[in-house]
């Protein structure tokens, strides 16, 4: 088994570890890095021999992880993170003077209608500090992220199960109907058997964790014609104004699509229970004072569109 020497080991290599793991080029990395390639390269080399492992292998899409490094990545990225954070215990963070980049986890509701919100604040309060959007983990890998500090925030309509994680209730969202205008409904609640005659469009996840229309619904023994099923929002209104057929928008989202695709905007026929959409965050990360500041925008965002 290859012994490593902690007492000499360079910290800086891991660095250099994680860059390469995120932008899977040598170039790439020095740019990010501000070092050049040379540097890098020989990061790498020492890194290599360190760990006995070749941890990169070149691929047709640039470097390609070996099984080792995929073990390395969660222990490396949360033992720097702890780093960090015990190093800027004892600063105050100024969001004008801050740099930082922070990984946000949320779906079509957070990209479209809260993020807009979200990043011109921090534009204009922080513009060191660089927002990602990403994908919603799913199953335990939420809670695994969150833990290692690969993402530092979910936003999502189901909670992030696991030991440590706090989930918040940042808001209830409500549902708004829509249909295009040469229906020429004047009523604001949309009429209920017109609902129940008419083809929805519903999106591919709602279907599958079980949609509170549906379940209202079949609650009276009625159904609605599905017409489509589709995998984003933003697909529904399209298809709407092209079909005539009824989509279900969260509020906050509804007036952006409905003055975009000339679809009327209306109450549904019934009373749907508003969806909770959560914030997650781990308690590890608490005493950062930029996480905190985080958290409070994005719950100022969320009260924008709930």
């Amino acid at each position: 088994m290859h012994k490593l020497n902690i007492d000499t080991f360079d910290l800086n290599l891991l660095a250099v570890f994680l860059k390469l793991w995120e932008t899977r080029s040598v170039t790439r990395a020095s740019d990010k890095l501000a070092l050049s390639q040379p540097a890098v390269s020989h990061a790498l080399r020492r890194l290599r021999d360190a760990v006995g492992d070749e941890l990169f292998v070149s691929g047709r899409d640039g470097l390609v992880p070996t099984a080792r490094a995929e073990q390395l990545l969660t222990p490396v990225r949360q033992a720097l993170s702890q780093i960090g954070l015990a190093l800027q215990a004892g600063e105050t963070f100024v969001p004008s003077l801050a740099q930082r980049e922070f990984r946000i986890a949320g779906g079509d509701l957070v990209e479209f209608a809260i993020a807009p919100q979200l990043i011109e604040t921090v534009a204009q309060e922080a513009p060191g500090i660089l927002i990602k959007l990403v994908p919603v983990p799913e199953g335990e890998s939420g809670y695994e992220s969150l833990e290692a500090g690969a993402v530092d925030v979910v936003l999502d309509g189901t909670t992030v199960k696991g030991s440590g994680v706090r989930n918040e209730v940042a808001a209830n969202i409500g549902l708004t109907t829509l249909i295009w205008k040469r229906e020429r409904l004047t009523k604001k609640r949309f009429p209920l058997d017109l609902y129940l005659k008419r083809p929805h469009i519903v999106i591919r996840l709602a279907e599958r964790r079980g949609s509170v229309v549906d379940q209202t619904l079949a609650a009276q023994n009625l159904k609605r014609p599905i017409g489509a099923v589709v995998q984003h929002f933003i697909a529904m209104p399209a298809i709407a104004a092209r079909t005539g057929y009824i989509c279900n928008l969260p509020s906050g989202m509804a007036p952006t699509f409905a003055d975009l695709f000339g679809l009327s905007m209306h109450e549904p026929p019934m009373d749907f229970a508003p969806s909770p959409l959560y914030i997650a965050w781990h308690k590890r990360f608490e005493a950062d004072q930029a996480l905190a500041w985080l958290l409070q925008k994005i719950r100022q965002a969320v009260a924008t569109v709930a």
